[in-house]
């Protein structure tokens, strides 16, 4: 009879427990942080949206959010670590146009759409164009005209896979001239070379390029958005210039492990979209040149299908001919 008792309270004990379980599978584990990952390193683009965010996504989780910087590949192994994470909610990254790029090239090692839950945007950035203050071009125009009369010997700041590559051989196809692509890291490694006019055409992010154009180190011709850039009103698009096809609107979002459950996902996204809303986190957005981008997992999901696209036809259009 005794046996019999403890048999019923341990089917009870089990009963109660699977309930349970997928109740606390629905929220944040106490005490845990959650850790929202950079795929580039400090002071990049993803690594100020992350910052930007962190501190008021804890006052609004009641969970301590941080921050790990985990660069490399072009962005591939933070969004790798963040895939085999467990789908808890205490691990996302702030992915950007390089992860679709990297999935568009065939160079990635996880997939957006099969491997990871789509939770926000998080902002979004135009690129720039700059050439050296000595360089005797003041324009587009006269940047391609240059570049014509000295095929092979306008040299531009790339990485392999890369948007300032694909932003160079997009205008490099489209005024039919022959600028070269010289390897970097990464945009900011190229920014020392361009000063000292070892190149002539430097991309990177408005974001980066906002504090060399206001101290006038060297000269700002374009942005690569649909439209101007908020921080940058008077510098027009390669759009505007003529070349339409020359647009690389660089959004960033917050991305979760596959099987996140859907509660946390919003509770994420709620969280994350609150942040933006506060007025530092404006301000601070756009005083470095960071577009206020916003919408939820099921926008988020329908720009990652769209942008896959896009960049594949891109890279398509970019390979060498055979």
């Amino acid at each position: 009879m005794r046996a019999m008792k403890l048999t019923r309270r341990a089917a009870v004990a089990s009963a109660m427990a699977s309930v349970a379980a997928p109740a606390r599978a629905q929220d944040f584990q106490p005490g845990k942080p959650i850790v929202i990952v950079a795929p580039f390193g400090p002071g990049t683009t993803n690594d100020i949206i992350a910052r930007l965010l962190a501190q008021d996504m804890t006052a609004t989780l009641g969970q301590s959010v941080i921050v790990e910087n985990r660069p490399g590949a072009t962005g591939n192994i933070g969004v790798d670590y963040t895939a085999k994470a467990r789908p808890d909610g205490h691990t996302v990254v702030i992915s950007s146009l390089s992860n679709i790029i990297n999935q568009a090239t065939g160079n990635n090692t996880v997939n957006l759409v099969n491997d990871l839950t789509p939770v926000s945007f998080t902002g979004g950035v135009y690129y720039s164009m700059f050439v050296p203050n000595e360089l005797p071009a003041k324009s587009v125009a006269e940047l391609v005209d240059l570049a014509r009369k000295q095929p092979g010997k306008i040299n531009f700041s790339g990485f392999a896979g890369g948007v300032p590559q694909f932003l160079g051989e997009m205008l490099n196809r489209a005024a039919k001239i022959d600028m070269v692509m010289v390897p970097y890291k990464s945009t900011t490694d190229a920014l020392n070379d361009l000063l000292t006019s070892r190149i002539q055409v430097w991309f990177t992010p408005v974001a980066s390029g906002v504090p060399i154009h206001n101290s006038k180190q060297a000269r700002l011709l374009a942005v690569s958005g649909e439209k101007r850039a908020e921080a940058l009103p008077d510098i027009p698009t390669f759009k505007e210039l003529g070349y339409p096809d020359i647009v690389a609107d660089v959004s960033f979002y917050m991305m979760a492990p596959k099987g996140t459950p859907q509660p946390i996902v919003e509770k994420l996204y709620r969280a994350a979209d609150k942040a933006m809303d506060n007025p530092r986190t404006k301000e601070s957005f756009r005083a470095q040149g960071i577009e206020d981008r916003r919408g939820g997992p099921a926008e988020l999901s329908a720009y990652i299908a769209n942008e896959l696209k896009r960049w594949t036809e891109i890279v398509k259009l970019s390979a060498p001919a055979k």
